[in-house]
């Protein structure tokens, strides 16, 4: 069963997740489109082109998802570090 409150270090571990999960598919979209052959036959590049093409829309929106959901949840988690951070000085005052 999951906590019913979620911890600031969970949340920074997500938005770490979600960061380097954007990051990639945004490399492996651009490295798919490298990688792009050329073939003999018309119909089949098209095809091959068509395919490519989508794989990459693709990417590019999982990329920009993670980067959206990463932003939203580094929002919401300062508000919870600037609170565990406080509590904590209050415990300890040094």
């Amino acid at each position: 069963m999951p906590p019913s409150h979620p911890r600031p270090e969970d949340a920074a571990a997500l938005v770490d997740a979600l960061t380097a999960t954007g990051d990639h598919c945004a490399a492996e979209g651009e490295a798919l489109i490298d990688h792009l052959v050329t073939v003999g036959d018309h119909a089949t590049q098209a095809a091959l082109e068509t395919t490519i093409d989508a794989a990459v829309d693709v990417l590019r929106e999982l990329s920009a998802t993670c980067r959206e959901l990463s932003l939203a949840l580094s929002a919401d988690a300062a508000p919870a570090r600037r609170t565990s951070r406080a509590s904590a000085r209050v415990q300890d005052p040094r």
